[in-house]
């Protein structure tokens, strides 16, 4: 089986824009919602603006299970931060 991976993202609701902001090695889950906190205190007023945590082994494979925050197609709206 293949290691999980914690994936911090930024989903923007009124663009519809993911932009992947880090990401953690299945024993860095606290480090990731650690992050994501953080993130929501910098951010915090910014009403379209949502920050999650998703754990997978990948991905592509979080774009099939989460389609919510990459859309139809995941290449186009993810971008490194």
């Amino acid at each position: 089986m293949k290691a999980l991976k914690h994936f911090l993202l930024v989903y923007n609701r009124r663009t519809g824009e993911t932009v992947v902001r880090r990401e953690f090695a299945s024993s860095e889950g606290r480090d990731a919602l650690r992050a994501r906190f953080q993130l929501e205190r910098e951010l915090r007023g910014q009403e379209d603006i949502e920050i999650v945590v998703l754990t997978g082994a990948s991905l592509a494979g979080l774009a099939k299970t989460h389609s919510r925050y990459f859309g139809s197609t995941p290449e186009r709206v993810l971008s490194a931060a």
